[in-house]
């Protein structure tokens, strides 16, 4: 269903770009079992591909060495795809639905998992496949950028997955538009480009989508809206930051996030 008194299409944007923070979703886990337990299922699913437990890293104590490894790739992108699906579990447990998605940089996999081109099983091989060969360098630098060898490779390992046709509307960061026999093609997923959120936040602007969801360790998205939207305002939510006023309906609160 959709968000309650707003008007419009809803976006689900998945964001990327940023490492979270140590203990990023802890009130949420400690708060919603669906949250926990979909959370928990994720990182068990990547766990095999790590050098420690996801949870243990993502909540480990602000300041120690284990929770610096946040700052690594190889830890960074699995954190906000556990976090983003996690999200999107709940939301859905609360029959809150997007009618199109978008996903930007670490948060492509989990939008194509959101839209059904991938199953759970494959987002979780690819997004884990990558974060053992990023964690595989000799110079061991936070958020080093991705070598030609390590996208060769991913690129490799999406080839034995088996993708669907988008069920939802999914755009792209890097076109801008809708995708869909694209999605197929291994070389689709390991393109860099540069972001092209404005341009994409037109498009669904046009196409009637007035309430923005960001799921992700922030509100990095939500934002940047007030500069893309035509007028500078929107109906932005972020569930890191507005998770207790979504459960309730946003009518409920002290206003939906107008920004």
């Amino acid at each position: 269903m959709p968000l309650d008194g707003l008007d419009g299409r809803t976006a689900f944007l998945f964001s990327g770009g940023a490492a979270p923070l140590p203990g990023a979703g802890r009130e949420l886990r400690d708060a919603s079992p669906v949250f926990r337990d979909a959370l928990d299922d994720i990182c068990a699913r990547l766990d095999p591909y790590l050098e420690l437990p996801l949870a243990c890293v993502m909540f480990a104590d602000d300041g120690s060495h284990t929770a610096e490894l946040l700052g690594r790739d190889s830890f960074a992108g699995p954190a906000v795809f556990a976090l983003q699906v996690a999200q999107y579990r709940l939301l859905r447990s609360w029959g809150v639905r997007p009618d199109v998605v978008f996903g930007q940089a670490a948060g492509r996999m989990a939008a194509a998992y959101a839209a059904g081109v991938f199953s759970l099983a494959d987002a979780c091989h690819a997004v884990g496949t990558l974060a053992r060969l990023l964690g595989g360098h000799p110079d061991p630098a936070p958020r080093s950028p991705h070598p030609d060898g390590v996208l060769e490779a991913y690129g490799r390992t999406l080839a034995t997955l088996h993708p669907c046709a988008p069920r939802l509307p999914l755009v792209s960061d890097v076109t801008a538009r809708p995708v869909g026999a694209e999605t197929a093609e291994p070389a689709f997923w390991v393109r860099r480009a540069p972001g092209r959120f404005p341009e994409a936040v037109g498009l669904l602007h046009r196409d009637g989508v007035r309430t923005w969801l960001e799921l992700g360790p922030g509100d990095r998205l939500t934002r940047l809206l007030p500069e893309c939207v035509p007028g500078g305002k929107a109906s932005a939510f972020a569930l890191s930051r507005d998770w207790s006023v979504l459960r309730s309906g946003p009518g409920a609160g002290s206003g939906a996030a107008q920004r």
